[in-house]
């Protein structure tokens, strides 16, 4: 295909021959730098990704590592128990021990309640 120049007349603005041309490079620069950012952005997006996965596959394995012991020593309590107190006894007291231990977890874990203006105001007191 001929390329085509500007044509430029003296003291005149130059003007382009051929703008359907132009129109059709500058849609197609347009279009590969599209094509550049979406091809980055996927990139970037796929190695996140992957880490987050990752991350994710560690914290479940150190979960269920944490888990398993925690069943084998609530396992080791009851067979001590067993040394003196029937089953049922044993199972009972390791149960509600379990209970007490997840209740205290629970309320340890909790943020603390925070006052609002209106209680600080009302009550000048409690601060």
């Amino acid at each position: 295909m001929a390329e085509k120049h500007v044509l430029t007349t003296e003291g005149e603005t130059p003007t382009y021959a051929d703008w359907p041309t132009l129109i059709e490079r500058a849609m197609d620069d347009v279009s590969r730098i599209v094509r550049s950012e979406v091809h980055i952005l996927q990139a970037g997006i796929g190695a996140t990704l992957e880490a987050q996965v990752s991350n994710a596959v560690a914290h479940l394995t150190i979960a269920d590592l944490i888990i398993s012991g925690a069943i084998c020593i609530l396992c080791a309590f009851i067979l001590l128990l067993h040394q003196w107190l029937p089953w049922w006894q044993a199972f009972g007291i390791a149960g509600v021990v379990t209970l007490v231990v997840a209740f205290v977890s629970n309320a340890a874990m909790r943020p603390p309640p925070t006052l609002r203006s209106k209680d600080v105001n009302d009550n000048p007191s409690r601060v």
